[in-house]
């Protein structure tokens, strides 16, 4: 790799018809799996035109997911998706083998993510403001984690589920690890239930044409 210090993106996706259990109610089984495709495939894109990216890895379990992965020119590494946190440590294992200096961890369901918004939030972990390390953190509305940059890579351990923000944040304190909090609106709309989805089309996004024509409650 050229670059001596490089920032390793790790993905992780579900299997398309193993997720969003939530939208059950507005969205058919098959909707469902579009919609997780969609939204994949716009996140791994935004990963992809990142400056401040140098290399991608999608953990997952699902064989649409791992083949969409390699067409971008990005590393699938199959993982059993029995505990996210579990498959994030394969996945950090890995980036360290690589000589990853810094980690970022970018939820699939983040259709408004733009590179810029990427760039922007790695930024933020600037050396020269943090000479010694940092995490930068991206709190969903629920409380959970939408987006975390580690340096050193290997320096935080992962905590995602219920509450995931409060418990990153702790863990940093812990470590003596400076947390910083980012707010952007591209890592700020992930899609879990049928508001989400009306946030969604009043963003502005080009919406498939399916999507764009269901009548939300």
């Amino acid at each position: 790799m050229a670059n001596p210090h490089p920032c390793i993106a790790l993905i992780p996706a579900r299997d398309f018809r193993s997720g969003k259990s939530r939208l059950a109610d507005v969205l058919s089984d098959d909707e469902r799996a579009e919609l997780g495709k969609w939204m994949f495939e716009r996140v791994l894109r935004a990963a992809g035109s990142a400056v401040g990216v140098d290399e991608i890895a999608v953990l997952s379990d699902g064989d649409s997911v791992l083949s969409i992965t390699e067409k971008n020119g990005a590393v699938g590494i199959r993982c059993p998706a029995r505990e996210l946190n579990e498959d994030l440590e394969a996945g950090q294992r890995w980036a360290l083998e690589r000589k990853a200096r810094t980690i970022l961890v970018i939820p699939a369901d983040l259709p408004a993510l733009e590179p810029p918004d990427i760039d922007a939030m790695i930024g933020q972990g600037d050396e020269r403001r943090y000479p010694g390390g940092c995490a930068v953190m991206v709190s969903s509305p629920d409380g959970g984690t939408n987006g975390l940059f580690i340096r050193p890579a290997g320096r935080l351990a992962f905590h995602f589920g219920p509450d995931s923000f409060a418990r990153h944040r702790d863990a940093a304190r812990s470590s003596h690890l400076p947390f910083i909090s980012f707010q952007n609106s591209g890592f700020g709309l992930d899609v879990d239930t049928p508001s989400d989805l009306t946030v969604l089309s009043e963003r502005g996004i080009p919406l498939p044409k399916w999507l764009a024509a269901i009548s939300l409650p």
